[in-house]
């Protein structure tokens, strides 16, 4: 029994950083992810959730990156791995509490991997994001669907909720935002996660590099024809001028 609790505490602690660390080394899916999201991009960019830079690194190119992280020890390592880009800045703040003055940094875009989930009061993150943001201003943002595949795993890494296409749009308008497009993403990845994570209840991914390996064959899939269910749902938005 006491290897039991000790091993479900040491899951507990350290899902969410191993999780990141597994995804860290996917690099056609951290791609592919970024490229959903890369027509709402400008040239000032909040990022909302930087872990520990995955997704950061694509943005270097632009002339502004503002990356609000709430875990000190990931705002120190992003800090230490972007330091050599000045356009890169690093704040450790949460984005539903905080006072700091986003407008006066003139954003004209905001995107956000897999972190609302995390967030009790979505709405309110959501609203705080729309006022960041200059009139024009786009949203990109991904989260994970489905309340059906909602397992252990999603509970042990912190995830209050999954979403649905309609429940995102809903809350996403309820704000201010005009909703530009609401897709979901990577059906393979939901037959997997519904049957490892919801029935099987594991609680760690499995076999992340065999599946990265397959990202270009699905990526080119989705190109095709847009799935009508996904392990993520992606939503690019504006703010209305």
């Amino acid at each position: 029994m006491n290897s039991t609790v000790n091993e479900q505490a040491y899951d507990a602690e350290g899902a969410g950083s191993r999780t990141l660390d597994q995804m860290t080394n996917a690099r056609n899916y951290n791609r592919w992810l970024f490229d959903r999201a890369r027509p709402a991009l400008g040239h000032r960019v909040l990022e909302i959730g930087s872990g520990t830079g995955t997704m950061t690194e694509f943005l270097v190119d632009r002339e502004l990156v503002l990356g609000l992280e709430v875990v000190p020890e990931y705002v120190d390592e992003l800090r230490e791995r972007f330091a050599g880009h000045p356009n890169v800045r690093i704040k450790c703040l949460d984005i539903t509490s905080t006072s700091f003055d986003f407008v006066a940094m003139g954003f004209d875009s905001a995107v956000s991997f897999n972190v609302f989930e995390h967030i009790p009061d979505d709405v309110g993150a959501m609203r705080r994001v729309y006022h960041a943001l200059c009139p024009g201003g786009r949203l990109a943002l991904l989260v994970p669907a489905h309340q059906a595949l909602y397992g252990p795993f999603d509970e042990l890494i912190g995830h209050q909720r999954r979403y649905g296409k309609r429940e995102l749009s809903e809350k996403l308008r309820s704000v201010g935002f005009h909703v530009d497009r609401v897709t979901y993403s990577n059906p393979v990845g939901a037959l997997g996660w519904l049957v490892n994570v919801r029935l099987l209840r594991q609680r760690r991914l499995r076999a992340v590099g065999a599946y990265d390996s397959l990202v270009p064959l699905l990526a080119g899939a989705e190109r095709l024809m847009s799935p009508p269910f996904g392990l993520s749902v992606v939503a690019l938005a504006h703010r209305p001028a």
